[in-house]
């Protein structure tokens, strides 16, 4: 292998600007669900959960607080859960979450698993009321997997009473119901003796279900399933107002859907009812609307949910993604949902972020997310789950990639009343590099604060950055501090406004204004091969600088002596380095026994010609 004698660099200080990435608008809901064993009644690991979707600039956490019939929240009705131990862990998780999310800017939607209630230990609903549990058309109770039967009036309103009690005593912002439905099980399935521990029956996510499962369902009859109850038996044949058993189904699970928003909207009607519906409403083998009697379509339409958020754990691609929503087809979400996305509420996609981890596709949460905002009646998303996320330390990545802005949340629609007033504004200059803005609320209750930043003094609430929100009546100060890599060095304006419970906007307050920020120069910060290196003839040229440069002035401020002809001078696009590393590679190899000497002059400059 032949070698050149040495390289030398030479290399002066020069301008640049930090990375910036597209953002569609300022209104994005973005959350994940998490699973009672992922935040474990443990309260350091809620805050790590929280500071770890503030890292990924995401607004709300679908946090769960009902499952299997046990509680993780100070409940009257119900025992603590598994997860905690089967007792209270000297804190209450939901009262804490609320406040730490609050501080951090966050939406709480409560998830609550409605119908699936497995656990027989002392309080449970299945233990108490074993009566209440699906049975079989031979009048057989479930053995395992238990689920109160929809059908039942008394189950109902237990239900909606356990429900209610946390819309009451907590200042959630959302209500999330999971396991809305019939069960999937028959007398074959609910035996199944890999399933049969009841802490394998807790770690059952709503949705998931094999193929082989799939296929025995479709093939096997009705009466072989747990759709009946004491009340209602399959050999008393379809209850009265009923045409056939289907219509049955569907309308007792309707019913209490209705019933709860009904008693939201008249106890806290800014708190949002939202289901985790299946991810295929009336199309294909395993669906919501024939395969467990789920009619999540009719629920928006009617506004008896204010959002819906599905689970699209079977679509692998952005592509796919695009299609299952919205098209011209009777296979897409669009197609059933008009009058609901006519009357402005909220809906949200569902990635499985598990199912992406699994098929090793991770990279296409990117294309999955850029597909979706295609979709103009598509208000964001949640992703299944907190862990997937946990396991590929995504949050930091997806922060600076897919969401590289903070976003609020777009106005329920419910509201008819006045906007809230508009909060004042003051900054204190800490130093050229360093501001605080303290926001002074005018209204008496808590409501959302938002900070906008602006390069010019018309601040437009729809898309100037938001670099805080918060959720408070007190006076609070947000500090924004710069590396001096920003790419912009002029003056910054600042606003702020204050939206309801609703998210209803006020107008914006008054404005405060910076000095010029500084910039400071780059540097070089690592060079490949380091300075005096000997090294082979073909060797590429690699420089990593502070900050992001010009490529289109790379050419004229490399010089090489003595010369020697560029083949490419390629740029970083990763999240990371993007703009900051530059390798240059030459048309033929460096002469053998030479020594080159290379310069960077000012002709390389950062995007703003400094």
């Amino acid at each position: 292998m032949q070698f050149l004698k040495k390289l030398f660099f030479i290399c002066l200080i020069l301008s640049m600007f930090t990375i910036g990435f597209s953002q569609i608008d300022n209104e994005e809901f973005r959350s994940t669900w998490v699973i009672t064993w992922e935040h474990d009644c443990d309260s350091t690991k809620i805050k790590t959960i929280l500071d770890n979707h503030q890292k990924a600039n995401m607004n709300a956490v679908l946090f769960q607080v009902r499952q299997s019939g046990t509680a993780y929240y100070n409940s009257s009705y119900e025992p603590w859960g598994y997860y905690a131990g089967y007792q209270n862990p000297g804190f209450d998780p939901l009262t804490f979450v609320v406040k730490e999310a609050h501080k951090r800017g966050m939406e709480v939607h409560a998830w609550f698993n409605t119908f699936q209630t497995s656990s027989t230990a002392d309080g449970t609903v299945a233990a108490k009321h074993p009566e209440w549990i699906c049975r079989d058309g031979y009048n057989n109770s479930m053995p395992a997997h238990r689920c109160v039967s929809p059908g039942l009036q008394e189950a109902r309103d237990y239900t909606i009473d356990v429900a209610m009690e946390i819309v009451n005593n907590y200042d959630i912002d959302g209500l999330h119901l999971d396991y809305v439905r019939w069960n999937e099980f028959t007398t074959t399935s609910v035996n199944n003796k890999t399933l049969g521990k009841q802490i394998s029956e807790h770690k059952l996510f709503d949705g998931m279900i094999t193929e082989d499962q799939i296929q025995k369902l479709q093939t096997t009859a009705s009466r072989e399933r747990y759709l009946y109850d004491i009340n209602h038996k399959y050999s008393d044949g379809v209850p009265d107002g009923y045409s056939n058993w289907e219509e049955y189904w569907r309308a007792s699970v309707t019913k209490l859907v209705q019933t709860l928003h009904d008693s939201i909207q008249s106890t806290k009607p800014w708190v949002r009812l939202s289901v985790a519906a299946l991810g295929k409403y009336k199309w294909s083998g395993w669906q919501a609307y024939g395969s467990v009697h789920q009619d999540a379509a009719l629920w928006f339409n009617e506004g008896y949910i204010d959002q819906l958020t599905p689970m699209h754990y079977h679509w692998t691609t952005g592509t796919s993604f695009k299609s299952m929503l919205s098209g011209s087809n009777t296979s897409c979400w669009e197609y059933y949902i008009q009058d609901g996305i006519n009357a402005g509420r909220l809906f949200s996609a569902g990635p499985g972020s598990y199912v992406l981890d699994e098929y090793n596709v991770w990279y296409r949460h990117e294309s999955i997310i850029d597909k979706t905002r295609e979709v103009q009646w598509v208000d964001g998303f949640q992703f299944f789950s907190y862990g997937s996320w946990e396991g590929h330390q995504y949050w930091e990545e997806a922060g600076n990639t897919v969401f590289p802005q903070k976003t609020k949340i777009r106005n329920n629609i419910i509201y008819s009343g006045d906007a809230p007033s508009s909060p004042s504004i003051s900054l204190a200059k800490n130093d050229d590099l360093n501001y605080d803005i303290t926001v002074t609320p005018t209204e008496v209750e808590n409501q959302w604060y938002v900070i906008y930043r602006s390069e010019d003094t018309d601040i437009d609430p729809d898309t100037d950055n938001i670099i805080g929100i918060k959720f408070t009546n007190d006076i609070f100060t947000v500090n924004e501090t710069f590396s001096g890599n920003q790419n912009y060095n002029g003056q910054y304006h600042y606003s702020a406004t204050c939206l309801n419970r609703y998210w209803v906007e006020s107008s914006v307050s008054n404005s405060q204004t910076t000095d010029d920020l500084p910039s400071i120069p780059p540097t070089v910060t690592e060079i490949y091969p380091s300075n005096g290196s000997i090294v082979p003839a073909n060797t590429n040229i690699i420089f990593t600088f502070s900050k992001e440069i010009d490529p289109n002035t790379f050419s004229s401020g490399f010089m090489i002596d003595p010369p020697a002809d560029i083949n490419e001078i390629s740029i970083s696009d990763d999240w990371y380095n993007s703009g900051k590393v530059v390798t240059i590679t030459f048309v033929n190899n460096l002469q053998y026994g030479q020594t080159y000497t290379i310069t960077l002059n000012t002709g390389l400059t950062d995007l703003n010609g400094i």
